[in-house]
This record gives C-alpha cells, sequence and structure tokens, in this order.
C-alpha cells in the first residue's frame, strides 16, 4: 500500500513548460508556458500560485505575454524582498527578431507573491549566446541558491542548436534591478548540447558548474583562485568496443554537496532507468581516479521496472548549508524521478560526515507516485526546506514540517503539488543539531528475486538428494531418478527400481546379480520386515515389507528346490554358499512359483 501523501491539482489555460519555487518561501510556485507563436488562440504565460494549502492551488498573479513570441521554457526564481521576487525566464523573441538575428531569450521579472500586491511587470531582456543559428532556444537553466553577501551566479544550454553553448552570468540583487539585466562572464563552446547541468557556489567568490550530454559529464569552475580554461570530463558512459552495444545516456543531473553529483541515466531500448551518485574528483584524494581528474561511482539504485525511461528529477536536501564556509554535515536528500508513464518515483539518500570523509548512503525507494497527470511531465520541483531546528532548549514549531513537490504536465495544463510530511530525527551526538527526515518510511532494493533464486537453489538441492537417494535405494521413486540416471551410477539392487505395492506397501525389485545377504544387509533398516516375491510372469524378484512367511527350515523340499533354482538364475545364490545364509530368514509358500522370503530384522 503506498504511503499517504496529499496533493492539490489545478488546471491552467495554457500548456506549462517551466515550475520552480521561490527559493525562500515554500508557500510560492512560478510556472510558465503557453501556445507559442502559434495562432491557435492559447496564450503565454506567467503564473504565480499560494500553495499554503496541502488541498487546494491558488493564483495570486498573472502575466499575459506576447503572441507573437515564443512560449515560456525555463523558469529560475532568484532573490527575494518584501513581497516581491526575482524570475528568471528562457522565452524565444518573435520570428521577424529571429530572422534579423536578434533573440532577447533572457527574460527578467518582478513578480509579487501576494494578491494585490502588483503585477508582475518585465524588468530586462537579454541575449546571452553567440549564435547565428535562428533554431536555437534557452533549453536549460540553473542559478546558484541565493546566500547573503554573495552574488547568485547562472547558466543557460542552448537547445537544437548547431553550435552548442552555455552562457554563463552574474545575476542582479534588488539594489540594482532597475539595471536588472544579468552581466555575462562568458560563453562556453561545447561539444554536445548540455542535457542538463547545475551550479553550485563552493566558496564566497566560486562557483562550479556541472553538466552532462548523453555519455559524460563535466565540471567547470567559475571565479576564485583556480578558475577554469576549459570544461572537465570527470565521467564517461563505459563503453564495450568489443560488442559495440549502446551505452546508458544521462537524462538529468544535479549537485549534493561539493563533493557528490547525482544523475539519472536510462538504459538502453527502454531497459530502465538507474540513478548514479559520484563522488568528484578532489585534490585531497589520493585515488588513482581522482589523481587522473575522474569522478567515482558512490552508489547505484535501479527504478522500478514499470518506468522504462526518465523525464526528468529534482533533488532537495533537507539540511543545507547556511554559508560556504562550512562543511556539509549528516543530511538527508529527497529525490524525485519523472517517468515516461507519468510516474513519479520518490526515494531518499543519506548524507554522512565522518570527519574530513564524506559518504553518501542508503539510496532508498519511499514509493512510486503512479498516473500523476493525463500526458508526460514536462517539469518538476521541490519547494525549500523548512528553517532549521531550534536548539534543545526552545520549543519545537507549532507548524507540521513538510516538503512540497510541483509537477507540471505540458498537455493536460496541469498542475499538481504533493505535501511530503517530514519529522525530527534527534541528534546521534555532541554538536551534532536535530535535523530533519522524511516521515515516510522507505526501504531498500527489493530482495524478492533473492529469495526466489534461494529457494530455486532450495528445490533443486531437494531434487538431486532425492535422486541420490532413489538410485541407492533409499527412498520410494518419487521423481523416477532410476529412469533418468545412466545404470552404472545407481547401486546394484536398484538397478531395476522400486516397484509400488498394494495397501501402502513398497518392493523393490532385487537386481539380477548380485548375493542375496549382501543385498539383505543394505536394505535391512529399523525394525521391519523385508518380503522378497517372485513373478513367473517376469521371472523378477521383488522386495517388499510387512508379510509373513515360514522360516527355510519348514519349507518343502519341492519349495526350498524352487527358491535355490531362482535365486541361482538370477545370480544371488550359489552351491558354494550352502543353505547357511537361509538362516534365519522366513519363506512363504511358493504356488506357481510364487513366493515370498521374509526376514526378521
Amino acid at each position: 500500500m503506498a504511503p499517504l501523501i496529499p496533493s492539490a491539482e489545478l488546471r491552467l489555460s495554457y500548456p506549462l513548460y517551466a515550475v520552480d519555487f521561490d527559493p525562500q518561501d515554500d508557500t510560492r510556485l512560478v510556472v510558465g508556458g503557453g501556445g507559442g507563436a502559434s495562432r491557435t488562440g492559447v496564450g503565454n504565460k506567467i503564473s504565480v500560485l499560494d500553495t499554503s494549502n496541502p488541498e487546494s492551488l491558488e493564483i495570486v498573479s498573472e502575466l499575459e505575454l506576447s503572441r507573437d513570441e515564443d512560449s515560456v521554457n525555463t523558469i529560475a526564481v532568484g532573490a527575494r524582498q518584501k513581497d516581491s521576487i526575482l524570475v528568471y525566464a528562457g522565452i524565444n523573441s518573435g520570428e521577424a527578431d529571429v530572422k534579423k538575428g536578434k533573440n532577447e531569450h533572457f527574460r527578467v521579472f518582478s513578480a509579487p507573491t501576494k494578491a494585490k500586491a502588483g503585477a508582475i511587470r518585465e524588468l530586462s531582456r537579454t541575449s546571452l549566446f553567440k549564435t547565428e543559428d535562428k533554431e536555437t532556444y534557452q533549453r536549460v537553466l540553473r542559478i546558484s541558491n541565493p546566500t547573503e553577501g554573495s552574488k547568485q551566479v547562472g547558466a543557460a544550454a542552448t537547445g537544437t542548436s548547431q553550435d552548442p553553448q552555455i552562457a554563463l552570468f552574474d545575476l542582479p540583487t534588488w539594489k540594482d534591478s532597475k539595471a536588472a539585466a544579468p552581466a555575462a562572464r562568458g560563453v562556453l563552446e561545447v561539444a554536445k548540447e548540455a542535457t542538463d547541468m547545475d551550479i553550485l557556489q563552493t566558496s564566497q567568490d566560486s562557483y562550479q558548474l556541472v553538466y552532462c550530454d548523453d555519455y559524460e559529464i563535466h565540471t567547470f569552475n567559475i571565479g576564485g583562485d583556480k578558475p577554469s580554461d576549459e570544461p572537465s570530463n570527470v565521467w564517461t558512459q563505459p563503453h564495450d568496443e568489443a560488442t559495440g552495444a549502446p551505452r546508458p545516456t544521462f537524462r538529468s543531473i544535479r549537485y549534493l554537496t561539493s563533493t557528490f553529483v547525482l544523475a539519472v541515466a536510462n538504459l538502453p531500448k527502454a531497459g530502465g532507468v538507474v540513478i548514479q551518485g559520484f563522488r568528484l574528483p578532489s585534490s585531497q584524494d589520493n585515488s588513482k581516479e581522482s589523481q587522473a581528474g575522474k569522478a567515482r561511482l558512490a552508489v547505484s539504485v535501479k527504478l522500478p521496472k514499470t518506468v522504462k525511461r526518465a523525464t526528468g528529477m529534482a533533488v532537495r536536501n533537507l539540511s543545507p548549508l547556511t554559508s560556504t564556509e562550512k562543511s556539509q554535515r549528516d543530511t538527508q536528500f529527497v529525490i524525485a524521478v519523472t517517468g515516461q508513464d507519468s510516474s513519479i518515483t520518490l526515494y531518499t539518500l543519506s548524507h554522512q560526515a565522518l570527519g574530513h570523509l564524506s559518504l553518501i548512503t542508503n539510496l532508498h525507494i519511499i514509493t512510486t507516485l503512479k498516473e500523476v497527470h493525463p500526458s508526460a511531465i514536462s517539469g518538476l520541483a521541490f519547494s525549500c526546506p523548512p528553517s532549521p531546528l531550534p536548539s534543545s532548549e526552545k520549543s519545537s514549531p507549532i507548524k507540521t514540517p513538510s516538503l512540497k513537490l510541483a509537477s507540471i504536465g505540458s498537455m493536460g495544463n496541469t498542475l499538481v503539488v504533493h505535501t511530503l510530511p517530514l519529522k525530527k530525527l534527534p541528534a546521534d551526538g555532541p554538536n551534532r543539531p536535530d535535523r530533519h527526515v522524511v516521515a515516510l518510511e522507505s526501504h531498500g532494493p527489493s530482495r524478492s528475486d533473492f529469495y526466489l533464486f534461494c529457494a530455486l537453489v532450495v528445490l533443486f538441492i531437494g531434487f538431486l538428494a532425492q535422486g541420490v537417494l532413489e538410485i541407492n535405494g533409499l527412498a520410494p521413486p518419487r521423481i523416477g531418478a532410476t529412469h533418468w540416471t545412466p545404470t552404472s551410477w545407481q547401486a546394484s539392487h536398484v538397478r531395476v527400481g522400486y516397484v509400488p505395492g498394494g495397501g501402502g506397501i513398497v518392493q523393490h525389485v532385487l537386481p539380477t546379480e548380485g548375493i542375496l545377504a549382501e543385498y539383505l544387509s543394505e536394505v535391512s533398516q529399523g525394525d521391519h520386515k523385508v518380503v522378497l516375491n517372485a513373478d513367473e510372469n517376469t521371472e523378477e524378484i521383488k522386495v517388499q515389507s510387512g508379510k509373513e512367511g515360514t522360516v527355510w527350515e519348514k519349507l518343502s523340499a519341492e519349495q526350498k528346490k524352487a527358491w535355490k533354482g531362482r535365486l541361482k538364475s538370477a545370480g544371488h545364490w550359489g552351491e558354494e554358499m550352502g543353505e547357511a545364509v537361509f538362516k534365519g530368514v522366513l519363506f512363504g509358500e511358493i504356488g506357481g512359483i510364487i513366493g515370498g522370503i521374509v526376514r526378521e530384522l
């Protein structure tokens, strides 16, 4: 049974392509999209919504954009001041301007976060890419988290361009919002277009960009004492040159910390989806991989079999750093992956700090939310995490902490916000603060396949043991081992095999050669009787239990002669053995050469 996760849904008047939360207020969400420059009558819009109610969504403000221009393709929410936020969007200019080589695709807006607090208004529009390809648009947009006293740095990547690029820029602050255009830092010429990317502030004036294309992960240092001259390839999906088999392709990537990144990759031929966590190379790491400037795979898990292909990913740190001068301590990350079937699969991941060593472990699934939207999911975003927990001396917050997850569907114009409950995790040592974790139970990969394998192994061993017992005459023929094993494997006294007797009696066919005394000693186990019957039709000598008979000495001369002849011809008795071997043996009457030998055991 799936865990209970409250959700609220709203259908807007236009297709949705971009979504992001206010990074300082989990009740404010910004979405954008539209019908583009077509004449379908569907407008292009940006909307600000109130998500404070877990069961309903409310539009706070909207801006109708030009229908001569493209729809909103990307959105990122930046700095906040009082009742307004800065919103950055990717919107291609109109066809006429693009044909003239003018595409002001990067837009900056000021949006009110409260109803009746003003209208959304455009502050600036800029062209960041250095390409003449008229099909280029701003496909990916990422900005660093706001940090007090530091600039925010952003990156925008091209889509469908013959000249793949990533533009880097500084974002405006509220103090200079009148000059709201971004300050360009330059353009990276990349070999292949970035499938996805992320940006992280690593110190007061240093940042790092990570991006992936189909098969590779690259990093690029921005600012600081050691800026990069060109992107560094830190990981390449392994390629089997001998077979030429297709490789997994990266779909999305996010920073966890300055040490780890998390990526989602689609397996070839719709074979499923894997989440992979990588440890980035570090100057303090003396491993061969780090010395070669390569990342190392730290954790990996495959999504449920129903998810054949991933379309996106969102990640949220529940205990983020408040200063770049600090190192990440123990925390939990929440991960959401969207699938081709309009599903969202939720995971948790633990980060552990042990002195200078850090680890990521326990990449465990919470649940898969199925058919969240009526069509493909076009965007995904987590809200900001709740405020840090107060010290033990202070009272706990009255409001139940939670984390919101917003997803949008383009074809259905749908917006869905799920609310994930959180709980307090007490500190597990000195100088370790209490922190938030997901209140829903997560679990590791299913062991059902392992248990099935173990069951099959046990079944095989049992089958093999039964066969061994059967060919050695120590068990009834339940699987008929004597019929499908070589005769040379079988004990001499069971080469013909078991024959079921009437009334629950089990009988053996006596071998065609051997010594009667040895046979009787082999089958004599426990306190029971063994009986030999002679079949006049087949001339087989059979053994069964539970019959009465007569001792050898009391048999008639004719009966003795008949049994001696039969046992002699079968190779079980010879004249040189004498009649001593029959001592203590009970013989039944022989009629038509049918009788029995019963020995008291």
